[in-house]
């Protein structure tokens, strides 16, 4: 491990970078809201299932045709966020392979994390909105 000088004298971003880094917070946090959101509702769903609640209307196979597809569609969407998460790792490892070129590498990462984060957050958001439909027909119809 590296550990800093205790003069805290060293490196001070720009303000660009500055903004890099306001994106990726804000991206961070919007995203791990939208998770938490996401997993109160599949909560809520195997609740709704395990204790068998039900507002009684009969469904059709329709219904059920119309849920497999909202789950198949939010299994489409974590396999696209998968495989961008792994995208955004190429920066991050021009850090580690490469020399010289460390910060650029690494604000190029943090950019492309920070944009990846915000496809996180309206990837998850519709995900959470499909989840949500799900909830209501298995509320509704079981």
């Amino acid at each position: 491990m590296t550990t800093l000088p205790a003069s805290g004298a060293g490196y001070e971003f720009s303000a660009d970078e500055n903004k890099v880094f306001a994106r990726l917070v804000r991206n961070l946090m919007r995203s791990g809201l939208a998770v938490v959101v996401a997993s109160l509702i599949l909560l809520a769903y195997h609740l709704v299932t395990y204790f068998e609640i039900s507002l009684g209307k009969d469904g059709s196979s329709l219904i059920t045709y119309v849920d497999y597809a909202l789950w198949f569609s939010i299994s489409v969407i974590g396999v696209i966020i998968g495989a961008l998460l792994m995208r955004a790792t190429k920066a991050f490892a021009a850090v580690i392979r490469t020399e010289g070129d460390d910060l650029a590498h690494l604000m190029q990462g943090l950019a492309r994390l920070a944009d990846l984060l915000n496809l996180v957050f309206w990837a998850t958001a519709g995900a959470s909105l499909l989840l949500a439909v799900s909830f209501t027909l298995v509320l509704t119809y079981s």
